[in-house]
């Protein structure tokens, strides 16, 4: 039975059995207070999107209540905030997945005002942090900046590990700050002159991971299709491919893991190969 529309003022492509849509059209707040308003146990599954990046978790209820949350390695009430950041993407609600022991104990009530602050403040960031994947350096002569630095115990943690080669992504998780915390310190850090963004070297930090992706996925004979793409589609220096030619370079790839593998074993990591080249791109 689908929501009437009117009860909701938001476009609702939303049926109470399945319970699922797109975040871009059915926002994460109204979602909780639905699923709080008709008391259901179980669990949202969210695909979600946040610039050129995409993340999959699940938001764990019971009796309407939030009890828990999975993304990534992040703590259950940071996951759980992570979430509101998310633009869109599609979520399906599950009543045959539940939760044993509760790890979350706020009330809906105060996760949707400190999710909504998360929101806004993430989306301030952007301007200044704009991707996970941006590799921030340090300045090789911060003292030219003329003025006194002067550094908190997390601050001094996430610039110890700030060496060119770490991505935000990366820094977050090793210091334990969560991407929220992180981003906050790595643009104070910028704007204090102690460390800049690195130019991106392809050759570096995309072709690895894609080589990474498909023979995590399909196995070391895929690379020969691999290769193969690159060259059809005229990337001969990696570091100076663009968009456009490594974009095409997965059409070609596609084109021939199919063949070779099947739609079923290919689709994912195909989608994983684009988002990771969206993601590289946008960050530079």
């Amino acid at each position: 039975m689908a929501v009437p529309c009117s009860l909701f003022p938001i476009p609702c492509p939303l049926t109470i059995m399945a319970l699922e849509g797109d975040l871009s059209e059915f926002q994460l707040t109204d979602l909780i207070q639905l699923v709080d308003l008709s008391k259901k146990s179980g669990a949202v599954f969210l695909q979600g999107r946040r610039g050129q990046q995409q993340f999959d978790g699940w938001l764990y209820f019971r009796d309407g209540k939030i009890i828990g949350a999975r993304l990534n390695n992040l703590p259950p009430l940071e996951a759980t905030y992570t979430f509101f950041t998310f633009t869109s993407g599609p979520f399906r609600f599950h009543d045959d997945v539940q939760l044993d022991v509760p790890t979350i104990t706020q009330s809906n009530e105060m996760i949707i005002m400190e999710g909504i602050m998360r929101q806004d403040a993430w989306a301030r960031l952007q301007q200044h942090v704009p991707s996970l994947s941006m590799i921030p350096r340090l300045v090789p002569n911060p003292a030219a900046t003329g003025s006194e630095i002067n550094l908190e115990a997390d601050e001094w943690r996430v610039l110890t590990m700030v060496n060119g080669k770490n991505t935000v992504a990366q820094i977050a998780q090793r210091s334990g700050l969560g991407e929220m915390r992180t981003c906050e310190i790595i643009a104070q850090l910028l704007a204090s002159g102690l460390i800049e963004k690195r130019e991106i070297n392809l050759a570096e930090s995309l072709f690895p991971e894609l080589e990474r992706i498909v023979a995590a996925a399909l196995g070391t004979s895929a690379m020969v299709l691999l290769q193969d793409a690159y060259s059809r589609a005229g990337i001969r220096d990696q570091a100076s491919a663009s968009r456009d030619q490594v974009l095409s370079a997965l059409d070609f790839f596609e084109s021939a893991a199919l063949r070779a593998f099947g739609l079923n074993r290919v689709r994912q990591p195909l989608a994983d190969l684009r988002a990771h080249v969206q993601q590289i791109f946008s960050s530079m």
